[in-house]
């Protein structure tokens, strides 16, 4: 931590006499909800769905816990379950359509033997969008404190990997990565 006294102007006290012994000391944090100091930059547009191409949603705490990563060009073979509509359509407000996610602790809320809701997916990664929100105080009185995702106000960057990021506004929530057959 670096002393600036020094660098201050002395301040006077009742007295008359100026203060010579002021120490002032400036520290650094991180906040709770970092906002990255890059430029960010403008939303990617997000190239229309070709035949055989499947989004997948990649959670991003899920990915950190894991060490999941995931990069383009990359050929994968996932087993995946429905995603959270109520989600995307909070974040994106009908700009992007997602239907099924990678989620790693499915078998812990489902029965494991119970494949039913499992979609098994194979192909190459033709594209990965690092997904940022904002949070806001909920207005919902059932969720008085409770900080909630800007309705439709997710950005996508394409990025080439879960392990490079982009400049974004608010904090990252995860990732679309869009698979081809």
């Amino acid at each position: 931590m670096k002393d600036l006294g020094s660098q201050l102007t002395p301040v006077s006290n009742k007295e008359g006499k100026r203060a010579t012994d002021v120490r002032v000391r400036y520290g650094t944090y991180d906040s709770i909800d970092r906002v990255d100091a890059e430029e960010v930059e403008p939303e990617d547009i997000v190239p229309s769905q070709e035949s055989g191409d499947t989004d997948v949603w990649f959670t991003e705490w899920q990915v950190a816990e894991d060490g999941l990563d995931v990069a383009l060009d990359q050929h994968v073979d996932w087993s995946l379950v429905p995603m959270n509509q109520d989600w995307v359509s909070r974040l994106f407000a009908g700009r992007r359509a997602v239907s099924l996610q990678l989620d790693t602790y499915a078998d812990a809320v489902r029965d494991p033997s119970d494949r039913s809701d499992r979609t098994q997916l194979s192909g190459r990664v033709a594209r990965i969008d690092q997904i940022s929100v904002r949070y806001h105080p909920s207005k919902d009185p059932e969720e008085r404190g409770v900080r909630v995702p800007e309705t439709g106000g997710a950005m996508q960057h394409s990025v080439l990997s879960f392990r490079q990021s982009r400049g974004h506004h608010g904090k990252v929530v995860g990732w679309i990565v869009r698979l081809r057959k």
